[in-house]
């Protein structure tokens, strides 16, 4: 009669233990994630991008998410608790039989009725004051009774026709198996400690499927806010890229290691709490039991001492196994069933005990339960979970895990609470109910690096966030104005290759935008960059452009009617078996361009657009009003920049109205945009084609007529200066740049492309180095080019006055010419080189090798970007160092 001694000893317990006057109190709990990546420290150095999540997360110590951050999330898991609550009561609502019976479980072949009315879901949805009755029991009837709701069935339980539960972030959505409550797969790891335990089995469970119209919530972390949290399933993820190994696991904990301030392990944690509701360490009840355990000695010691575990696996061992069931002289085994392993069966138990703890907190109380999954321990180690361990609850807050040989002991007369917890001594593993920010702060003391030291008033606070020691504050309204707005917005597109990253991660385009945009916030932090940056420039942001990675081009070269005489072929077909992983590396990367060049160029537009698109409108809906205030950039690299030409010849003039606030535009609707949602303020093309493909086309870059750029001389703005919408090579954009590395064999200039005379008096302009030449104190302005300082005006480009000139030059033609490369770059002029390579032992071949793909860590090149996107609005604004300046005239007798 195992079933009805369970039953029993339910209602038992809910009558003693449950109904009890006083609620535990809340918890404070923390959110902790795992990841390599610092989400609240712009200047953290970056991981090695070919490590795996597994490996590496395994490994990492979780890292506390901000006070302000930390708040919206409990807010946010508390009210999605509630929501999860109401759907699981609905829907079990509409899937309640019209006769409904109790709930049974199998035990050894017979059926064994439980009472609904007294279950822990049930009773869970009932009101606070009717499950609070004014008794208590006493302290040696708890110590038992907690253990008896805890002994399972026999075989794994049917699926429960209760309508709602009380750990919904488990068990959610209801009539579920008990094997599949979990998430995701549980850690199965050894125990660091060694405190016996069991062998497990190494088939996993089965994973449910999530249930699509289920409430979730997604809340958006960090300093940059580049990731949310996604719950319930508690995973921090990119919101701007898709996942590229960087999806890291969320755990709210409730209970610390008191030595480190880390999270213990959920399941434990959640023991722990089970064990603090029903011995209520937190009454003067409890500190007068430890006091009498105390005068008793060892044998009253032993009494308050709580099993952190039942005695799972002597129960599995003397159990026959449910799968297996004699059929007469015959024995079959029932595959549809599998064995009940001590996996499981702690499962359920943590089960149980996340229905105690929320029925003693009520409905509308606090969550008091740890949730999540953990891959690290404390000091380094795997995930513990303490099978044999007891718990000896000191206070309302402090807690200690007991090994056997520590447990209070009559016969080897071991006082571990008179000896050594009272008097303030170590024992076992101390831990502590509620996160101490005071604690954690002093045994992990921010370590600033001369640059973050330097750079943290500037840096963090220009990125998107006030620094650590000024952002985390307990008032998140305080807390959220001091984080000021982002005014520039920078989309990069990359170009060829990107297939590759498939194959290799590494080489992914997401690594090389963290890395760059890094470096961005680095530059933002120097003095010198932000002396020069307008008073209303906020911060910067750099998002990827990953389009290649939603595009397949497998479907066949054209597409083939129903006709049996036409042929369809694809790659895969005509490539040989030789050398396969150097044709996979040839077709991963180099067949974009022919693919672009095919009839698959309208599908890599759209690709891009949409990506673009996608973008931008989840960031104005994460940062609302920007499209009012803002700006965007594009860096486009090698064919990305051909594309971006594209799409901007195409480009409307200024956005329509209706398009006017990005977060209303359905993006799926029909017919699918074939714009940016954006207009664009500056072009960046780096490593650029992009004038080789103006030359095919034989077409020229012009400004965009009616295009209302900041500062421009109004007059300019007019035909035959400036081109109309559709005319390729007309862009509607504020300012062009071409930065070119002289190594790189797949760029090409552009200022000829503008006009060929005009662009032959202009000097090479080269960007100005980073390290020096950039800003003087005495007003002269620095070329880093080998011609070095020019003493031209750099308010005005210099005319050539001689007579001969006068004779020989078309002034008109002139003119048109430099009017539409003021109009399509402040400066004058639109090619820039970058210093790269040099050096007596260089060797150009060698060097030209890394020189496509060089541009995004050359400090040059990072501090042009962001000097260019953050300087004054129009000619006015402009660096003096950025401006061109004619060739010294060469006269003629």
């Amino acid at each position: 009669m195992q079933g009805d001694t369970m039953a029993s000893s339910t209602n038992q317990y809910i009558r003693q233990i449950l109904h009890h006057s006083e609620a535990p109190p809340p918890v404070k709990a923390r959110f902790f994630y795992t990841s390599p990546l610092t989400i609240d420290d712009p200047l953290s150095p970056l991981p090695p991008s070919a490590q795996t999540a597994q490996t590496t997360y395994a490994k990492l110590p979780p890292r506390p998410f901000s006070e302000f951050d930390n708040t919206a999330l409990d807010k946010a898991w508390h009210d999605l608790r509630h929501k999860l609550l109401r759907y699981n009561e609905v829907r079990g609502e509409k899937q309640k039989p019209a006769d409904p019976q109790p709930a049974t479980r199998q035990e050894k072949g017979k059926k064994v009725e439980l009472d609904l009315s007294t279950s822990p879901s049930a009773y869970l949805s009932t009101s606070p004051s009717a499950r609070r009755p004014a008794s208590k029991s006493d302290a040696s009837t708890r110590s038992n009774t907690l253990a008896d709701i805890y002994e399972p069935p026999a075989v794994p339980p049917e699926a429960e026709t209760h309508d709602t539960t009380g750990t919904p972030f488990i068990r959610a959505p209801s009539m579920r198996r008990v094997n599949q409550i979990s998430s995701r797969p549980p850690t199965r790891l050894r125990d660091s400690y060694q405190w016996d335990d069991p062998p497990e089995e190494d088939k996993q469970p089965p994973q449910p499927r999530p249930d699509p119209e289920a409430p979730s919530a997604k809340i958006a972390v960090g300093v940059s806010r580049l990731h949310h949290v996604a719950m319930p399933d508690l995973n921090l993820e990119p919101i701007y890229w898709r996942p590229v190994n960087d999806v890291s696991p969320v755990v709210r904990a409730t209970w610390f290691y008191k030595d480190t301030m880390l999270p213990v392990e959920p399941p434990v944690a959640n023991m722990l709490e089970a064990g603090y509701t029903e011995l209520q360490p937190w009454t003067e009840t409890w500190n007068d039991e430890l006091n009498s355990a105390i005068e008793v000695g060892a044998a009253g010691e032993a009494k308050i001492l709580h099993k952190l575990w039942p005695d799972l696996f002597k129960r599995l061992e003397s159990r026959p196994n449910p799968a297996r069931t004699e059929m007469g002289s015959m024995t079959s085994t029932n595959f549809d069933e599998e064995p009940f392993s001590a996996e499981k069966e702690r499962e359920h138990v943590v089960e149980v005990a996340c229905d105690i703890i929320d029925i003693a907190a009520g409905v509308d109380g606090p969550d008091n339960k740890a949730s999540g999954t953990s891959a690290y321990s404390s000091g380094g180690g795997l995930p513990r979970w303490y099978p044999t361990a007891g718990v000896v609850y000191a206070n309302a807050t402090d807690a200690h895990i007991l090994k056997p040989n520590l447990q209070p002991s009559a016969y080897h007369g071991r006082r571990p609470l008179a000896n050594y917890i009272r008097k303030g001594r170590k024992l076992g593993i101390p831990v502590v109910r509620g996160f101490d920010q005071a604690a954690y702060d002093r045994m992990y003391p921010v370590k600033k690096t001369s640059t973050a030291a330097k750079a943290e008033e500037g840096v963090s606070t220009s990125q998107s966030g006030a620094p650590p020691n000024r952002r985390q504050k307990s008032d998140p309204a305080l807390a959220h104005a001091e984080r000021p707005k982002v005014t520039e917005l920078i989309l990069v597109i990359h170009g060829i290759g990107q297939k590759l990253s498939e194959r290799m991660e590494s080489f992914h385009f997401t690594h090389a935008i963290n890395a760059f945009r890094r470096e961005v916030s680095v530059e933002l932090g120097t003095d010198s960059v932000k002396a020069h940056l307008r008073k209303n420039m906020g911060g910067i942001m750099v998002l990827p452009v990953n389009w290649r990675q939603s595009l397949s081009f497998e479907d066949g070269q054209r597409d083939v009617p129903d006709d049996p005489a036409m042929n369809d072929f694809g790659l895969k077909d005509i490539t040989p078996e030789t050398l396969p992983s150097v044709r996979n590396i040839v077709s991963d990367v180099m067949l974009d361009v022919p693919y672009y060049l095919s009839d698959h160029q309208p599908k890599m537009i759209a690709a891009v657009i949409a990506e673009a698109n996608r973008i931008y409108k989840l960031w104005c809906i994460n940062n609302p009003g920007f499209a009012q205030y803002g700006r965007v950039h594009i860096i486009a690299h090698s064919l990305g920049s051909v594309m971006a030409v594209d799409i901007l010849s195409k480009q409307p003039t200024s956005i329509p109205p209706e398009l006017a606030d990005p977060t209303t535009v359905d993006l799926n609707s029909s017919p699918i945009l074939d714009h940016f949602l954006f207009n664009t303020s500056g072009l960046f093309l780096c490593g650029s084609p992009t004038g080789f493909f103006l030359l095919l086309k034989r077409a020229s870059l012009i400004p965009r007529l009616g295009k209302q750029k900041p500062g421009a001389n109004l007059s300019s703005i007019r035909k035959p200066i400036c081109g109309s919408h559709g005319t390729y090579g007309c862009l509607p954009v504020d300012n062009i740049y071409n930065i070119i590395n002289p190594y790189d064999p797949v760029s090409y200039r552009l200022n000829a492309t503008v006009d060929a005379s005009y662009a032959a008096s202009l000097k090479s302009a080269w960007v100005p180095t980073a390290s020096s030449g950039w800003f003087s104190s005495s007003g002269s302005w620095f070329y880093s080019s080998p011609e070095g300082a020019s003493t031209t005006r750099p308010d005005q480009l210099p005319r050539l006055p001689s007579n001969v000139e006068l004779e020989t030059h078309n002034f008109s033609r002139e003119e048109i010419a430099e009017q539409r490369m003021l109009l399509l770059n402040d400066n004058g002029q639109i090619d820039y080189f970058l210093k790269y390579g040099g050096g007596p032992l260089e060797i150009q071949y060698l060097t030209m090798l890394g020189a496509h793909s060089s541009y995004w860590l050359l400090k040059d090149f990072v501090r042009m970007i962001v000097l260019e996107c953050g300087r004054g609005l129009g000619r006015d604004g402009t660096i003096l160092g950025m401006r061109a300046t004619k060739k010294k005239a060469q006269l003629t007798t």
